[in-house]
């Protein structure tokens, strides 16, 4: 307590805690923006393997297409009802705690995409996404005090153009 009233380890603190809420959130924000293009093809190919599987045919071009299309478009719809829900879940549990709560929208998406192929099925791939972009609105800027919330706010815009790079980088072929 006595430790943390001092300028220097509660700036050190603050410094560390906003990276470590940049790398656990806008970080992994900024990543899944940018690789979603990179997998396009194994997608597409995974898509239709697991069509022909259950029906005997390959998927129309056009709708291995249509599919794909969906996969992409539900990571900002999915934001869209994370924004919608961040709201309510930080007046509800606190800031911190909707944070935390926030995580296991991650971690399922994780579990989808890990199973996915295993159990062929790719709509547990649109799941996913949905999940994840719904777990990307919740930005942990407004937990820090007011004279330090435009630092906070850096430090996303930062780790999210990290994340972006990282993303491309992953991407290259």
């Amino acid at each position: 307590q006595r430790c943390l009233r001092r300028p220097g380890v509660q700036g050190r603190v603050l410094l560390l805690t906003n990276c470590a809420a940049g790398i656990g959130r806008t970080l992994q924000f900024g990543y899944n923006l940018s690789i979603i293009n990179a997998p396009t093809l194994h997608i597409q190919e995974f898509t239709n393997e697991t069509w022909r599987a259950r029906t005997g045919r390959p998927l129309p071009d056009h709708l291995v297409l249509l599919v794909w299309f969906l996969i992409v478009s539900l990571y900002p719809l999915g934001g869209l009802f994370g924004a919608l829900l961040a709201g309510s879940l930080a007046i509800t549990l606190g800031r911190k705690k909707s944070l935390l709560v926030n995580n296991t929208f991650v971690v399922a998406a994780a579990v989808l995409f890990s199973f996915s192929r295993k159990t062929g099925s790719f709509e547990m791939l649109m799941l996913g996404w949905l999940l994840v972009g719904s777990s990307a609105a919740h930005v942990p800027g407004e937990s820090a005090p007011k004279e330090l919330r435009g630092a906070v706010a850096m430090t996303s815009a930062i780790f999210t153009a990290l994340g972006i790079v990282m993303g491309q980088v992953v991407g290259l072929r």
